[in-house]
């Protein structure tokens, strides 16, 4: 009798153990399961919270760009308003505001703009790069083609093989037109102009390559003659002979109304390249011997 009790008694402690293990795991499942929808009602209040701050601050930013009687806003102003959209991460907003901002008799500075391109371009809204590459191929003729300040560092020797086939095109035209319709045709614009062209040739789109290798067989011919061999592209040493091969690449597009394009982009070039003779000695040309120095100073 005496076993059979103490039986008893173990029998009732394990299954009483076993239910208080029970109800401990579900108790502490419930306050982990309490602890979980706390941390993802503060996570959703604080990411509310920092929506309705950066809304704000657009808004803010945009109230920057209020124009006079004269319909004119202070430069300072809209260079302010327009980086500070950048940094709130509405870089989109503030390249679609560039298109009444940029050009002549307009408030946004050269530097600023591209500034804004450069963020649109790193952003990762298709819309908004193929908005800033319009923008861009817009205004590309004020810019200077050896002025590094001139055009959007992300994608000077860090080509973006991702962008829609129109943002590319819109940036060759972008380049071609900084150099052709440009005041700057110096032989520090060429390499400039050379050295770019190169990087959007290691696109790995056959057309797209055939279409860049044609353009650089245009300018091939001036490089020989003014004899250069090495060119730096950040670290990197490009020399002619990666010229020469990217320009083997050259095929005509299959689109015959494209290629008729590219061709007379082509003959632009061309003579572009062959009156390139002076060589600019003014202030940061240097500098010009480096196509993105920015880069080459991170990297050092």
């Amino acid at each position: 009798m005496t076993a059979v009790v103490s039986l008893l008694g173990l029998l009732f402690k394990r299954q009483n153990d076993r239910r208080l293990e029970v109800e401990t795991g579900q108790a502490d499942a419930r306050l982990a399961q309490e602890r979980d929808d706390e941390h993802r009602r503060l996570s959703i209040e604080h990411e509310d919270q920092e929506r309705r701050l950066r809304l704000d601050a657009a808004m803010r930013a945009g109230a920057m760009f209020t124009a006079s009687p004269d319909r004119t806003a202070d430069r300072a102003a809209v260079a302010s308003g327009l980086l500070a959209l950048t940094k709130l991460d509405n870089a989109d907003l503030a390249v679609v505001l560039l298109l009444d901002l940029w050009g002549e008799d307009r408030n946004a500075l050269d530097e600023t703009a591209v500034l804004v391109i450069d963020a649109a371009l790193r952003s990762a809204d298709p819309k908004a790069q193929l908005v800033a590459a319009e923008v861009l191929c817009r205004n590309a003729e004020r810019l200077g083609a050896s002025q590094s300040l001139h055009w959007p560092y992300t994608i000077d020797g860090c080509w973006n093989p991702a962008f829609l086939p129109k943002t590319k095109l819109l940036l060759v035209e972008a380049l071609l037109n900084m150099a052709v319709r440009g005041e700057e045709q110096t032989q520090n614009a060429l390499r400039s102009v050379a050295v770019r062209l190169y990087g959007m040739w290691e696109d790995p789109d056959p057309r797209f390559k055939g279409c860049l290798g044609t353009l650089i067989e245009a300018i091939v011919p001036r490089l020989r003659e003014l004899g250069y061999t090495d060119f730096m592209q950040g670290r990197r040493k490009i020399h002619l002979s990666d010229f020469e091969a990217a320009a083997n690449t050259a095929t005509a597009n299959p689109d015959g109304f494209l290629d008729q394009l590219v061709q007379a982009r082509v003959r632009s070039l061309r003579d572009w390249a062959n009156g390139c003779e002076k060589v600019d000695l003014g202030h940061g040309a240097l500098a010009t011997s480096v196509s993105n120095p920015m880069r080459a100073v991170t990297l050092s």
